[in-house]
């Protein structure tokens, strides 16, 4: 029986004479048009050759990701269906054939990953340039796989960008980053994933090239909105058939009858006013051009475009039209999914659901004349609240009336290094000051919060541990939402030898944030009375924002809806976790649940005060001695909360005895 087996000499000499021959120099878009086809089992609505003329827009994008253009990073937040994943493949197409070196793709989820791969596979099959160079698909072979792919001169992987040991394994030339919006903020705290990402290219200089796509999520937390601004910012000019003018198309321009019957788009040009029907968009598009709107960082280009610019024949400016008026009509209603869907898929905009937002330019003009460091009329009892921070700690005391009323009475910055206990020194002494009433008494802090979180977590709980009596604890915030804003018992963290809870060691308290913080946000509009927060004069102009640097947004997460607070990222916010660690011990202390007795007690324990001293107003403490420089007055220990108590606790840790 004949066997055919292979010739190993024709096949050296098939690739030798392969390599001799200069691979093509094009550019991305022009490798495109010779030999990209697009596979017919894709499900793709225009299979076969692809022509670049079809999406115009696409050329540009295209040609900076040419191996030979010297830009390093290109950013394309675009509209869905927009051809920017199949940028992605013509690029990585284009890089095989002429400038082969490893390339990383990079996607939100495996289910996506191994869709993305699938598609890539078929396109190979489909380039005969392509199957030629990259390894055969066998069942014992790891060199084609679903998720890594050999060629003539690197290595394609295609995985999650969901984990850090992804992003860390190999070295990569070219790396291409999908819905970059969805991908994790923080992957396993070890940092940004796209400077992971990045760092693969590292040793390849200015030589590596890099490309994010996404359609935006949310103001304030979108990744691709912040590396599309990181960019010169382009967007694509179209000329108006009438006129001539260059113009972006918006959608706020897009004119439509209640019908449909007529939908058509008012040309930006004043002297001109025409209404464009939309047979005109072919022509129109053929003759756009990029234009950028900013400088950028000199490596970075960056594309926007969004659905009003989609080829004849796929999305429609009435089906967009129609869209919009049914997301405007669910948004009435109070369901903001899908206005919140058109904004980023189909606008390509970052999608701002802020509720309620009080700013902070309205909280500073509401500053009342009292300075810090004193306690005006109407508080009846003292909290305090620590934020760590890597060099500093900062303080905040608020003063509690009738209803929960507050009054900021002292803010402090300590600079200093946590993990110094002078730094902690310092602060203690802050602690154990009092502050002057506009009575004449001075109140003493009843409770205080210590933030745990960050980097001197151990440092935190020291300093609680052993002023347990002062009722000075650890917190630590859980932003979960429903959970109260502070748990109803503590946990116990510290343990004995033989790995049992220590009753007498620290306590670590919860935090609901989002619980406190609505209760904060829905209050801030008030001006006085119960729940009212009043603000010294004092205060830095900075506090105003941090207070305000959060807004409750609505997240979609496999449809579900998900609401939560979110900051920019470069935004400060210490000033908001001091007021939800205030409320958390005004909790602690049962404040919420006084009845209308416990405050008239407060209230006249607080006016009962020495006969030697003096009403204190506000004005007294203008001058550098301070509040504690004052005639002697009596110190007022308010009445006890009747879910808490605030005498003096001796701790009795065995912990503490064996140190």
């Amino acid at each position: 029986m004949d066997h055919q087996y292979a010739d190993g000499a024709a096949a050296y000499r098939a690739a030798y004479l392969r390599g001799l021959k200069p691979d093509p120099e094009l550019w991305v878009d022009e490798w495109a048009d010779e030999f990209q086809r697009i596979p017919r089992d894709t499900g793709a609505a225009e299979p076969g050759k692809y022509h670049t003329d079809r999406t115009p827009y696409a050329r540009e994008p295209m040609r900076c990701l040419s191996p030979t253009h010297p830009a390093m990073r290109v950013v394309t937040m675009v509209a869905s269906q927009l051809m920017k994943t199949q940028i992605g493949l013509n690029w990585i197409g284009g890089c095989i054939h002429m400038a082969p070196a490893n390339i990383l793709a990079l996607l939100p989820t495996l289910g996506l990953a191994k869709r993305v791969s699938g598609r890539i596979s078929k396109n190979i099959e489909a380039v005969p340039e392509l199957k030629a160079r990259v390894a055969k698909p066998r069942s014992r072979d790891a060199r084609n796989t679903m998720d890594t792919k050999e060629f003539e001169g690197g290595t394609l992987y295609c995985t999650t960008a969901g984990a850090a040991a992804n992003l860390a394994e190999l070295s990569a030339r070219y790396i291409y980053g999908d819905e970059v919006d969805r991908w994790e903020i923080n992957l396993n705290d070890e940092g940004d994933p796209i400077e992971l990402a990045e760092a693969r290219g590292s040793t390849f200089g200015r030589r590596a090239k890099f490309y994010y796509s996404s359609s935006p999520t949310l103001k304030g937390v979108s990744k691709i909105a912040d590396l599309f601004e990181q960019g010169d910012q382009r967007h694509y000019y179209v000329p108006c058939p009438h006129c001539g003018e260059m113009q972006v198309l918006e959608w706020e321009n897009l004119k439509y009858t209640p019908d449909y019957s007529r939908v058509e788009y008012l040309c930006s040009n004043a002297d001109c006013g025409c209404l464009i029907e939309e047979h005109h968009k072919a022509d129109m598009l053929a003759r756009g051009e990029w234009r950028a709107h900013a400088e950028g960082d000199g490596e970075t280009v960056s594309f926007h475009l969004n659905a009003l610019y989609s080829p004849l024949g796929w999305l429609s400016w009435t089906s967009l039209a129609k869209q919009y008026d049914k997301a405007k009509e669910k948004q009435d209603r109070g369901d903001l999914e899908p206005m919140q869907t058109f904004y980023n898929t189909r606008l390509a905009r970052v999608w701002d659901s802020a509720q309620e937002m009080t700013k902070a330019s309205e909280l500073k003009q509401r500053a009342e004349d009292f300075p810090l460091g004193f306690a005006p009329r109407g508080v009846l009892l003292l909290t305090a609240a620590v934020d760590t921070q890597g060099d500093r700690l900062e303080l905040l005391v608020l003063g509690w009336g009738e209803g929960l009323e507050r009054w900021t009475v002292d803010h402090q910055v300590i600079v200093g290094d946590p993990s110094d206990a002078r730094t902690w020194a310092l602060l203690d002494e802050k602690l154990k000051r009092r502050y002057r009433h506009a009575s004449g008494v001075e109140l003493a802090i009843l409770a205080t919060a210590v933030d745990s979180g960050g980097h001197h977590t151990d440092e935190v709980y020291q300093f609680a541990r052993l002023r347990r009596w002062r009722n000075v604890f650890a917190v630590k915030g859980h932003s979960k939402p429903g959970r109260p804003v502070i748990a109803q018992r503590p946990s116990k963290v510290d343990v004995t030898w033989q790995g049992k809870t220590e009753k007498g060691g620290v306590e670590l308290w919860m935090v609901g944030t989002d619980t406190a913080k609505d209760w904060i946000y829905h209050r801030y509009p008030l001006t006085e009375g119960p729940g009212a927060l009043h603000f010294s004069k004092d205060l830095p102009d900075d506090f105003y924002d941090q207070i305000t640097a959060e807004r409750r947004v609505t997240r979609y997460v496999k449809g579900h809806k998900r609401s939560e607070y979110v900051k920019a990222k470069s935004d400060r916010n210490e000033g908001l976790d001091l007021l939800v660690y205030n409320l958390t011990m005004a909790h602690y202390l049962g404040l919420h649940r006084y009845s209308v007795n416990d405050w008239e007690r407060l209230k006249q324990a607080v006016s009962q005060s020495s006969l030697f001293a003096e009403p204190a107003e506000a004005a007294d403490h203008s001058s550098e001695s301070g509040p504690m420089a004052e005639a002697p007055a009596a110190v007022v220990a308010p009445p006890s909360a009747p879910t808490a108590t605030t005498s003096r606790r001796f701790s009795r840790s065995g912990y503490l005895k064996r140190r």
